[in-house]
């Protein structure tokens, strides 16, 4: 009777042990599913935050100033400004991420890249209320500031969306579609770069054109009122 008292004990602490292990194995399930979640909305944030939008920005602040003033100031702003509150975003779920969570690559490398981009997008985003006047002696610097720290943020977003794409180790078609998303905005750079050349050298031509008949037809005017 003891015995087949023992054995039932034993069945019974068995299954107990199993359900607690189901219990946390399906806690688990959940945590992983939400950890996931989360480092996708990262991923998702940040490339299209600083990979997309911001390059977008500058685009429409190098090409399209001298055909829609000051409507490419606009354009310029809203895009930097969606582009960096996503940036921001994603740059705030990957504080929650752990580093378990990586397949590959070098987390740390990746957290401190994300974390100087976080700063400098910033100085530049408190920069414009600080934008002096066209006229203003010191605009030049400012310019100068501008653009480096433009450039310095185009670069560090790519390099660290690239990154990721080694911690995450997504298919390849991720991978594959935003290596096209930048070889689409560098032809379209490209392309907008010669035809803003090409305007450019014809409105300097037409100016020159019409101070030239300008200067010529004050002269006729002055030597044939001299004469008369």
């Amino acid at each position: 009777m003891h015995a087949v008292l023992s054995t039932r004990i034993l069945r019974s602490s068995s299954l107990r042990v199993r359900s607690v292990l189901s219990y946390l194995d399906a806690g688990g399930g959940k945590q992983r599913e939400s950890s996931d979640v989360l480092l996708n909305a990262h991923a998702v944030l940040n490339t299209v935050g600083w990979g997309i939008l911001l390059p977008c920005g500058v685009i429409a602040a190098r090409y399209l100033k001298p055909f829609a003033d000051p409507a490419w100031f606009y354009a310029h702003i809203t895009l930097q400004i969606f582009g960096y509150a996503l940036g921001v975003a994603g740059w705030i779920t990957g504080l929650n991420l752990d580093d378990e969570d990586a397949k590959g690559g070098d987390p740390g490398k990746h957290g401190a890249i994300g974390g100087v981009l976080f700063g400098i997008c910033t100085l530049q985003m408190l920069a414009l209320f600080l934008r002096p006047k066209k006229d203003h002696k010191i605009r030049k610097f400012w310019n100068l500031y501008h653009y480096s720290l433009a450039a310095s943020i185009l670069i560090l977003g790519i390099i660290n969306i690239f990154e990721g794409f080694e911690i995450m180790s997504p298919p390849a078609k991720w991978r594959g579609a935003y290596i096209g998303i930048l070889v689409a905005l560098g032809g379209i750079a490209i392309m907008l770069e010669i035809v803003t050349w090409i305007y450019v050298c014809r409105k300097k031509r037409y100016s020159e054109a019409a101070l030239h008949g300008a200067t010529v037809g004050g002269t006729y005017q002055f030597e044939k009122g001299a004469l008369g």
